[in-house]
């Protein structure tokens, strides 16, 4: 009985290391191309991260979402305009990173997550890139979540 129970419990960590081998090697979002407008979303896991800065270059306009205290943050609703005051990209993003390829140009970057907004002005350039590091206030403070304590 203990031999069955040892093999049982053997599979069940082969399973798991298995799959978590697998969860770990999946790659980085695919490119979405939206309006004329190519980006990625995303960020969440070491081989992720490692993904999106392989593919960095790719892209002219790249933003990292964290909070002050330097947690990332997703599910950031994202908005940018052109200075003609036209929406060219509107998105949600899907970790902490989003890279867009726009045309060379002036943008305003117009965030939004739960109650907090932001904006940032950015100028693309013709050749290189760009970098907006947006930090907001840790969500427990400012009550996008509530975080308990303890139960009682």
């Amino acid at each position: 009985m203990f031999t069955l129970f040892r093999f049982y419990a053997f599979l069940l960590f082969a399973g798991l290391v298995v799959f978590s081998g697998s969860v770990d090697a999946m790659p980085a979002s695919a490119p979405v191309r939206h309006n004329g407008i190519s980006y990625i979303t995303g960020g969440i896991g070491q081989t992720e991260v490692e993904a999106f800065r392989a593919q960095a270059q790719q892209y002219n306009l790249r933003m990292t979402f964290t909070t002050k205290s330097g947690a990332f943050l997703s599910d950031v609703d994202v908005s940018i305009w052109n200075m003609s005051r036209h929406r060219v990209l509107r998105v949600r993003t899907e970790g902490p990173f989003l890279f867009v390829r726009l045309p060379a140009g002036r943008y305003q970057i117009e965030i939004h997550l739960g109650p907090q907004s932001a904006t940032k002005a950015v100028q693309v350039p013709a050749r290189g890139g760009s970098e907006a590091i947006f930090r907001l206030d840790d969500p427990d403070t400012c009550g996008v979540i509530l975080l308990c304590k303890q139960a009682r």
